[in-house]
């Protein structure tokens, strides 16, 4: 498991227990929510919570709830819990069991109505007509936690989501925080993962347009924050003023909307008018608020509903992974908030600076080495020692070649057939020649390579989407001139 992986799990955790302690603290208000959450109440379920100041931990409670009480449940419908060992073979007799049962909704709808009901002869009956006696504890637990999540979605409205990071979906996002594309918007924008040609697990950096949902009916403000950590704490992303538009249908004006303030030159397009207009942030001692009935039109409209262009991050070093949420209120105060959304940010290198480094020596017959620059080499007269240092923590690829004139380049090759260039090829621990790397050269073995002054290049870039755009990420590069010879 990952650092990431194993951050976010912990950060779950850390968050129920903090909720639930807050909650058992208040005897009358966990019986009130208890009792709301049995009974499918958000209205009650909510208004327990908020007496404690856990509004927004919803999910976090209605989960412990669930794992709790499907504990309890389970063990009265099936007292005679199965003694077997859990291993590959049982599960795959499990598996065979089950699977089809489980395919049929009405068969599952039963059950979940059954589990809630607390009607353990209709169980048993259900266990003894299936033959599932061996399973039965099995199946309740993934039954009932399965179902329980149904519970939650009524007690618990959802959350808000931070939906897209530079065009990449969240589902597109893995749990080291690189991105995958396809983008979601701008086809061709980051193309389809090919690890084997440097395409894949992608950093971001530059400036990240981040999207989301507000989930929240009601809500007039949001804002986005960031951590180092899934736990925070967290700090508001502040940005200078977004930028946008808005369509108006001149035969209907803005259709009892706030009208936005109107430029000097409007312009005209097909029918519409385009008035290009700024939002930005509240200041002072609550810092980074946006008016949701100031977005633009261009940026998903001033409804709440919708998919919306949140801001535009302005990344920067130091880069790693981080964290984001998404904030939502409206004028109660009343805070809805996201889970933390990891992204990694990469806004530096490729190593080492300012350059890559690339030197070519002369291994001479007897052994004894002697430094190329500019230096004219003939057959025969032994070979070449080419060292290299080139390395990214999110490397994409690394070419070294030998150019010469009329756009002559040949890839160099060592002597035991190794090519120096290489891609990450799906490995996002390979980081390229982290240290001095030597190969032994032989150019006249290669038939591409013609009597000529050539430039040995050593090149690198990285997998940074990098303004919304995958096109090579950052790149670097270092040469030396060396004349082959006959």
């Amino acid at each position: 498991m990952t650092q990431e992986n194993q951050d976010l799990q912990h950060y779950e955790i850390q968050q129920t227990a903090a909720a639930i302690e807050k909650l058992a603290a208040n005897p009358k208000a966990f019986s009130q929510a208890y009792e709301s959450f049995i009974a499918g109440d958000a209205t009650g379920f909510g208004a327990a919570l908020s007496q404690v100041g856990i509004s927004d931990q919803c999910h976090w409670v209605c989960r412990f709830f669930c794992q709790k009480r499907c504990a309890g449940v389970c063990r009265k419908f099936c007292p005679n819990v199965a003694k077997n060992e859990v291993n590959a073979e049982e599960i795959l007799a499990f598996a065979k069991a089950v699977g089809p049962l489980l395919r049929d909704p009405a068969f599952t709808k039963r059950l979940c109505e059954i589990l809630r009901s607390g009607n353990v002869e209709a169980w048993a009956h259900e266990i003894e007509g299936n033959k599932l006696q061996p399973y039965c504890y099995q199946l309740c637990i993934i039954l009932c936690l399965e179902c329980c999540r149904e519970q939650c979605h009524k007690v618990c409205p959802p959350n808000p989501l931070i939906t897209r990071v530079a065009n990449i979906p969240i589902a597109r996002i893995d749990a080291q925080g690189y991105g995958h594309g396809p983008d979601a918007l701008l086809t061709g924008a980051v193309p389809p993962d090919t690890p084997s040609a440097g395409v894949g697990d992608h950093p971001f950096g530059g400036a990240v347009e981040l999207w989301g949902i507000f989930n929240f009916p009601t809500a007039t403000e949001y804002l986005v924050e960031v951590s180092s950590a899934p736990g925070g704490p967290y700090s508001p992303i502040l940005v200078a003023p977004q930028w946008g538009y808005d369509s108006i249908d001149p035969s209907t004006g803005l259709q009892n909307q706030p009208p936005p303030p109107v430029p000097p030159d409007p312009i005209q397009t097909l029918g519409t008018f385009e008035y290009f207009r700024s939002r930005s942030q509240s200041g002072g001692g609550d810092p980074g608020w946006f008016q949701i009935n100031q977005i633009q039109d261009s940026d998903g409209g001033r409804l709440t509903s919708g998919e919306k262009v949140l801001l535009t991050w302005p990344t920067s070093a130091p880069d790693g992974v981080y964290y984001l949420r998404l904030r939502v209120r409206d004028g109660a105060m009343n805070t809805r908030v996201s889970s933390p959304q990891v992204v990694r940010l990469d806004n530096t290198g490729p190593f080492p600076l300012p350059r890559p480094v690339i030197t070519l020596q002369l291994q001479n017959p007897d052994g004894t080495l002697a430094p190329l620059k500019c230096g004219k080499v003939r057959k025969g007269g032994g070979l070449i020692l080419v060292t290299v240092q080139a390395y990214d923590p999110n490397m994409s690829a690394i070419g070294v070649t030998a150019r010469g004139n009329s756009g002559l380049s040949v890839p160099v090759v060592s002597t035991t057939a190794v090519p120096l260039s290489k891609t990450y090829n799906g490995n996002v621990l390979d980081q390229g020649y982290v240290v001095p790397t030597s190969f032994l050269w032989d150019p006249w073995s290669d038939p591409n390579i013609v009597p000529c002054c050539y430039l040995v290049y050593v090149e690198i870039s990285d997998r940074t989407i990098i303004n919304g755009y995958w096109s090579g990420g950052h790149a670097n590069a270092g040469w030396e001139a060396i004349e082959i010879a006959v």
